[in-house]
């Protein structure tokens, strides 16, 4: 028989190896710069953003704003400060003569300020009789007068004089303040202090009267002074 030779397998050729990548320039060059940055070469910081800025800001500032403009002595002093007027010497004030007068007020002080004295003074009186009882009221009294007949103590605002005043917010444009505020005395400390401007008609005297300036509080005895019917009030401060 005759002998065939068998053909020899050949070794399989070893699969190709990927090269390892080349980092890129670009990439080593950024490398190097940070392992050798120096503290004084480094890029500067963002400044911090602020804290109030923007519409926080504007928000602070108007509550601010309100906060102060609320505050009674501010107003006080906005009031002195653009409509300064001369003083108004007490001593000018007589039996039977008008005067302009400024009240200063704020909306409790229709219910909150009182007097005590037994005299009626051309029909009207304080809101106690001497002994601390209320004066009695008419049976044909009108519920809602705003105390047109009752005397109260109020203090200039420009002399900080006594002066006592009967039927002060019956006057149309207080009797028009008490209803857009309403006096409760719950809120006096939130309350905006402002003046009236009156002129008034002094019609008489009490002497020896008790004074309270303050729902429930201390009666202060023995105090003399004038009673004036307001003729007409303002709360805008008249042309200098």
């Amino acid at each position: 028989m005759l002998e065939t030779e068998s053909p020899q397998l050949q070794p399989a050729a070893p699969a190709p190896v990927a090269p390892a990548p080349v980092p890129s320039p670009n990439w080593a060059m950024r490398l190097w710069s940070w392992i050798t940055a120096t503290p004084d070469s480094q890029p500067p910081l963002r400044s911090p953003l602020p804290m109030l800025g923007g519409r926080m800001g504007i928000a602070v500032a108007l509550l601010v704003g309100m906060a102060l403009v609320s505050a009674q002595w501010l107003n006080s002093w906005i009031d002195r400060a653009i409509y300064p007027s001369e003083p108004k010497p007490v001593q000018n004030w007589q039996l039977g003569t008008e005067a302009d007068v400024e009240l200063t007020l704020i909306a409790a002080d229709a219910r909150r300020l009182s007097c005590a004295h037994d005299t009626m003074v051309e029909g009207a009186h304080c809101g106690f009789t001497a002994s601390k009882r209320s004066w009695p009221r008419s049976m044909f009294a009108p519920l809602d007068a705003n105390d047109h007949d009752v005397i109260q103590p109020y203090r200039t605002a420009d002399t900080n004089a006594l002066i006592l005043v009967a039927g002060l917010w019956a006057q149309p444009e207080l009797a028009l303040r008490l209803h857009r505020e309403p006096p409760t005395q719950g809120n006096i400390e939130k309350q905006l202090r402002f003046v009236a401007y009156c002129k008034v008609k002094f019609i008489g005297e009490l002497k020896a009267a008790g004074l309270r300036w303050e729902s429930g509080g201390k009666w202060h005895e023995n105090e003399n002074a004038l009673v004036a019917k307001p003729l007409r009030c303002t709360l805008e401060a008249p042309q200098r």
